[in-house]
């Protein structure tokens, strides 16, 4: 059975996605994620600021299309090609939808974690800290764990601020 944590021997596991970005990766849990969709399905808005890409139509509504790495500070990648986009769920707190959407390098990739598999490391010095919740090294690969709810509370004040 598939359940989003499990115990084996008195261990705690934790079943989560790495997702690639330019020039970084995110960690989430699995249920975080939706769908995984093209990127051509991504229509282009002008009046946003540079860290969202768009919108998609998804599923009846239409989703705000998130570039995490320029949201943090970071550039985007210079070959789109291979780009995928990610249905994040939230909480809803700050998105009537509940989810919003983000490109991503590739496919994302699952893995079983347990507390022994992260290991913290400190944040760089273009990180925004307000944005994350920690910086850890999952195997060979480090990765950023987003504070989604304020990922999300951003994505709404940059809609909300945006001309109709």
């Amino acid at each position: 059975m598939d359940t989003p944590t499990s115990s084996t021997a008195g261990k705690t596991q934790l079943y989560a996605v790495l997702i690639s970005l330019a020039g970084d990766t995110l960690l989430l849990p699995n249920l975080a994620i939706a769908e995984v969709v093209a990127r051509d399905a991504v229509q282009p808005a002008a009046q946003l600021p540079p860290w969202l890409a768009g919108y998609l139509e998804h599923g009846g509504r239409r989703l705000p299309v998130l570039r995490f790495e320029r949201l943090n500070g970071g550039g985007a990648a210079a070959d789109a090609r291979r780009e995928r986009v990610v249905i994040v769920n939230t909480l809803g707190r700050h998105l009537p939808s509940g989810q919003f959407a983000m490109v991503t390098q590739t496919y994302p990739h699952l893995v079983t974690l347990n507390r022994a598999a992260l290991q913290p490391l400190p944040l760089r010095d273009g990180d925004r800290a307000e944005l994350l919740l920690a910086r850890v090294r999952v195997a060979s690969h480090e990765a950023l764990i987003p504070d989604l709810d304020r990922v999300e509370l951003e994505i709404a004040r940059a809609l909300a601020a945006a001309p109709a």
